[in-house]
Order: structure tokens, then sequence, then C-alpha cells
């Protein structure tokens, strides 16, 4: 996705990657982030992996990084924001729609079905493989995992509204068929 507004609606049960590509030498600026509405069921962030925060150096220069240089200009991201990294992982039990909200800053967002063997793979790649840095794991293994930022059960005509630190109660259907998230925001 690379255009503001364009979107996609994911279902079922399983793993999902977000890459991201951000592209200050386009637009540089202030970043306004994609959005998940219309969540129906559970979503967790699980890992972030790609081997590196978008904020760190690239090549030799260490004011050069992913979120941009001196020459283009950096993109900034709302106050609160999680950095985030070149992949993030999550997993989806139900339905949910992620919209790229770009305006400001350019960048792209490509969604992947996946499985956790490939995102474990991707979060221990490390400096050795030629990677910045290895991943990060948000999974504990039990219904605690944060949800994503971003994140709500409405469906709002401005998705780019989406409070950062959304409150996702369990709906009444999720909590009758399975364990919710503790985590009732990030």
């Amino acid at each position: 996705m690379n255009h503001r507004g364009e979107s996609v609606t994911l279902r079922g049960k399983g793993y999902v990657l977000v890459r991201r590509q951000i592209s200050p030498q386009c637009r540089a600026g202030g970043l306004v982030m994609p959005a998940w509405t219309g969540l129906k069921g559970r979503l967790f962030h699980v890992a972030s992996g790609g081997g590196r925060r978008m904020d760190d150096p690239l090549g030799t220069d260490p004011a050069a990084t992913g979120m941009g240089d001196p020459a283009v200009g950096y993109d900034v991201l709302p106050a609160g924001t999680q950095q985030m990294w070149q992949n993030e992982y999550f997993y989806l039990d139900g339905s949910v729609t992620l919209t790229q909200n770009e305006r400001g800053a350019d960048y792209g967002l490509g969604v992947f079905p996946t499985t956790w063997a490939a995102a474990g793979r991707d979060v221990t790649t490390g400096p050795a493989q030629g990677a910045r840095r290895y991943g990060l794991v948000r999974d504990t293994g039990r219904d605690d995992t944060p949800v994503p930022q971003y994140l709500t059960r409405a469906t709002p005509p401005d998705t780019a509204t989406v409070p950062q630190r959304s409150r996702v109660q369990c709906s009444r259907a999720a909590m009758t068929s399975s364990p919710c998230s503790k985590a009732a925001g990030v």
C-alpha cells in the first residue's frame, strides 16, 4: 500500500508481516501512522524484526537513518509512538482492516501472511548475519501480549483519527469463545 486511503482487510487466524518502507527522499515530515480498524476478535503485536529499527543508522554516515538524513530531512513520528522496525509481526484471530494514512511524510506498507517460524528466523538474525541488530519478541506465550498502537473496534470515516493508545476491550463473543488480552491498551 503506497497511497493514502489504501487498505487491506485481513480475516482468519494466523500471523501477518507488515513491512515498512519509509521514503523521506520523496517527502519528509510528520508521519501519520497507519490504523487498524473494525477489529472483530483479537490482534496482538508479537514481534519486531527486519534486522533494524527504522531510526538505526544506514551505511557509514551516522546521521543517515531509515527515517532520513540531513540532506533530505527526517520523518518524525507523533509523540509517544513506538519507533517501528523494518518488519512488524502481528497475530490475528478474527478480522481487521489496516489502512495506510499517508499525510505529510511518504511511506509504504507491504502486508503478507507469515508463520511464527518465519518471524523467529527474522528476529534471531543478528549482526553476524549482516543485520544491524537482533529483533524483539513481544509475545509472552500468554494472552497479555500488547495490542498494536492505532487499533480500534470502531470504523471511523477518517482512519487517521484513531487514537494512538486505543482501549480495545474484549467483545462479548470473544469473551465467551476464548480468552481475551489482559492488555487493554498499549
